[in-house]
């Protein structure tokens, strides 16, 4: 008997254990949230959707073959997707009161790394998420699903960390930093000249996430014959979106792209767009203006 009651309470544990890993995972799997949070000030999270195909539920976690994120503004089109996706619960982390979720995808020829730490369980605690994308090749990416552009290809790596208060997501606080080299931005449209082209060896992106605001700190971009260096925020909430960029190029070649010194300002919002670029104008000492 005691042999039998012992069996019992070590199957209810095993029992219990699945129940709650299953739970937890369904409960915080990390894109759903992780997407609206993340993407919030960006392409205005708020109005993203996410579908998930082909769930198998394993030990201590789950797969899913596809994850799709949608926004209203494409009518249906992902936006993008990830594709062979593991998420893992870390047993450990529940006997410090807290959840820790750790995931991998396949995206665009590259792999996305999410860990998730400190999700409130039994105790408060708030969630910090960190991203890492690794080789992600932006020639695969589908043409025509950004407003900014046509196209964009290049290799795409970078970082993001994300501290997320449960109950005040707005709250959220954090860093990023990408890295896209050797491609080109296709068709950039203009809103006072023709659509531009311009191919790169190198663009950097750095900064800050301070609620629904993104602060970009640096912009620099190695083009094939221009360098253009700028700063700027992207702000986004259910009332209002923003877009504040500005930037300054210069031709270090006779074929450049941008011909000579100008800026280029980046207004509107995040689906209507307005990118105007002025050309630097030079007044000679006859009076006469030279671009």
């Amino acid at each position: 008997m005691d042999r039998y009651r012992k069996f019992l309470l070590i199957f209810s544990m095993v029992i219990w254990f699945f129940v709650i890993s299953a739970l937890i995972i369904y409960n915080f799997f990390p894109y759903q949230k992780f997407v609206r949070v993340t993407f919030q000030g960006l392409l205005c999270g708020s109005k993203m959707a996410v579908s998930i195909d082909g769930v198998k539920w394993g030990f201590p976690g789950a797969s899913v073959s596809r994850i799709i994120f949608g926004h209203e503004a494409l009518q249906g089109k992902p936006l993008f997707e990830l594709k062979g996706v593991s998420v893992s619960l870390a047993p450990l982390s529940l006997f410090k009161g807290v959840v820790d979720l750790k995931s991998e995808a396949l995206a665009y020829g590259g792999n996305v790394k999410i860990h998730i730490e400190n999700i409130p369980f039994i105790r408060n605690s708030t969630p910090t998420i960190y991203t890492e994308i690794k080789k992600a090749d932006l020639s695969q990416y589908p043409e025509g699903r950004l407003p900014w552009f046509k196209a964009i290809s290049g290799t795409l790596e970078g970082s993001f960390k994300n501290k997320i208060p449960p109950l005040f997501t707005e709250k959220q606080s954090g860093n990023f930093s990408l890295r896209l080299k050797n491609g080109e931005i296709k068709e950039i449209a203009t809103k006072n000249g023709p659509r531009i082209t311009i191919p790169f060896k190198d663009i950097v992106v750095e900064g800050v996430i301070e609620g629904n605001i993104i602060k970009i700190q640096k912009i620099s971009v190695e083009s094939m014959g221009n360098v253009i260096k700028g700063s700027g925020m992207i702000e986004s909430n259910d009332l209002e979106q923003k877009v504040d960029l500005k930037l300054f190029y210069e031709a270090i070649q006779k074929n450049a792209p941008l011909p000579g010194k100008g800026t280029i300002t980046i207004s509107g919002n995040q689906w209507a767009t307005d990118i105007e670029i002025a050309r630097e104008i030079k007044v000679t000492p006859g009076g006469t203006k030279k671009q």
